[in-house]
């Protein structure tokens, strides 16, 4: 019988078992990475003799004493993890728990593992999202062959560049390379917080060893490109990544990217490109041979009448404001 565990009831050499057991293995339902993403996670637990046979992390969250859910930074899929098949009449009967503790979750991500049990639901509170998928069980050469023809022309070019490529155990110049290039794009901004946040998962994952930093070099030896890549239950995830002017002409992450794929290459496991809806990035990485995965976002808003038109106006002013741009 499933049942809600507050974040200190949870037994999390139980909960990380049941994790590595499951069919549905990531690295975002770890203990020791919902610690970093989402401080005071709880959860609904099934469990039989103290044994954990099937969880689901709830990253919880308070505003105006409302406790609601919401998908952290840096942890694009959530879900149920199971030692067996998850059956459908487990998954209804976990969201129903879910449902009669939190009113709201404005966004939480079901993992792609969960997907064909959910899909039979037809549930309107999910959305279809995508992440791409490129499996990496054949030698290198047949991956390569899956590139797009521009992909190959740039990977050849960025050859060309004298471009070096590195390892590295300092996320620094990654951070910078986002906060000049990058974080100007992004509506709203950046908080702070969030980068102290990816200095300390950053520093959990070297400790868990399943992390990868991969920079860029110019003839200078200067950072133009990097990549953080997580290694975990088959799957490689391309967690962030970031590079300046020179990197994006000279496809410094193009290289990169090749580089794990060779790497990599004659493998069972899977790069996880994490890859937002947006047009664009989606098909620098299709250009790699990905191919779209879907996962179900659940979105639902059961709170009293004027809280829930409150939260509805909101929404709808927060959408007005946002800047024009295709949606997937």
């Amino acid at each position: 019988m499933p049942q809600l565990l507050q974040h200190k009831e949870i037994d999390k050499a139980a909960w990380d078992a049941c994790v590595e057991a499951s069919g549905q293995r990531q690295v975002y339902a770890l203990s020791w990475y919902l610690d970093v993403v989402s401080p005071g996670w709880q959860a609904v637990v099934e469990q039989e003799r103290g044994i954990y046979t099937c969880v689901m992390p709830l990253p919880v969250r308070r505003k105006f004493g409302i406790l609601y859910l919401q998908q952290p930074l840096f942890c694009q899929q959530l879900g149920i993890y199971s030692r067996q098949e998850l059956r459908q009449e487990q998954a209804v009967a976990f969201q129903a728990i879910v449902q009669r503790n939190f009113k709201y979750a404005p966004g939480y991500a079901f993992c792609t593992g969960n997907s064909s049990s959910l899909q039979r639901m037809a549930d309107p509170q999910f959305h279809t999202l995508y992440t791409l998928y490129l499996g990496l069980n054949k030698p290198y050469g047949q991956l390569w062959k899956g590139y797009t023809r521009d992909r190959k022309y740039n990977l050849n070019k960025a050859r060309r560049e004298n471009l070096r490529l590195i390892q590295s155990q300092d996320i620094e110049p990654l951070i910078r390379l986002f906060r000049q290039n990058i974080e100007h794009k992004v509506y709203g901004g950046v908080d702070e917080a969030a980068y102290d946040m990816l200095h300390r998962l950053y520093t959990a994952c070297v400790e868990k060893s399943v992390a990868e930093l991969v920079y860029t070099l110019d003839e200078l030896g200067r950072v133009v490109a990097g990549g953080l890549f997580l290694y975990y239950g088959g799957y490689i995830i391309y967690i962030f990544n970031a590079a300046d002017a020179s990197g994006r002409k000279r496809n410094g992450r193009t290289l990169i990217l090749d580089h794990i794929i060779q790497q990599n290459a004659n493998t069972d496991q899977i790069l996880d490109f994490e890859s937002p809806m947006i047009e664009s990035i989606a098909g620098f990485y299709q250009s790699f041979g990905s191919v779209p995965v879907p996962f179900f976002e659940w979105e639902y808003n059961l709170l009293p009448q004027p809280l829930r038109l409150l939260k509805q106006v909101r929404r709808q002013v927060l959408l007005r404001l946002l800047p024009c741009q295709k949606r997937g």
